[in-house]
């Protein structure tokens, strides 16, 4: 009997010794989960703070650029404005010196025609007074056509430039649901593989 009763002590004494074993390793497991739980809580803060500087420095700066959009309209007038008045100058200038040249034409036709010189009663001072006239109004209307076809490029093109924002934003959306869709699925496959783990 004696033998019989060692080895029930010796069991006793394993079993004890295991259920020892196995609480320290199950409080040393839980130490562990909630080390590695409180390290990827603290990861997910630091990317969310991360992201949220991101969102605000994003915000702070279209901000600014929402705040300049007067000034580069303002500038855009001006440009406009300052284009309209050099060809009004232009214009301007040129047919002044049209007048003081067909004011010298007549003169020198007055003075010859007094001396009955026939060839310069060719040369109408009127006639080439209208021609002169319709050149500098033809000249200024394609330069005034020219500033209008260069605005409406600029208009255009900003168009463009803000649909390809457009639909630039929209294929983001689209490639950030389907990578969100992906990691949703595999983590979905992860947990499922998990779980019937044993």
């Amino acid at each position: 009997m004696s033998a019989r009763k060692e080895e029930i002590k010796s069991n006793e004494n394993i079993a004890v010794n295991e259920q020892k074993t196995t609480t320290k390793f199950s409080t040393n497991n839980t130490n562990f989960n909630e080390r590695t739980t409180n390290t990827l809580n603290q990861q997910q803060d630091a990317i969310n703070k991360t992201l949220d500087n991101v969102l605000n420095n994003v915000k702070r700066t279209t901000d600014e650029a929402t705040r300049e959009i007067p000034r580069y309209s303002q500038r855009i007038a001006e440009y406009q404005q300052q284009t309209i008045q050099t060809i009004r100058d232009i214009a301007s200038d040129f047919v002044e010196a049209e007048k003081q040249v067909i004011g010298s034409f007549q003169s020198q036709v007055d003075r010859n025609s007094a001396n009955n010189n026939g060839v310069w009663d060719w040369f109408n001072p009127q006639k080439i007074a209208e021609n002169h006239a319709v050149m500098v109004n033809n000249f200024t209307s394609y330069l005034l056509n020219t500033s209008n076809l260069i605005n409406n490029a600029l208009a255009s093109n900003m168009r463009v430039y803000n649909t390809a924002l457009e639909q630039t934003r929209d294929n983001l959306k689209a490639c950030a649901k389907t990578n969100t869709n992906f990691i949703q699925s595999v983590n979905s496959q992860n947990k499922d593989v998990n779980s019937s783990s044993p």
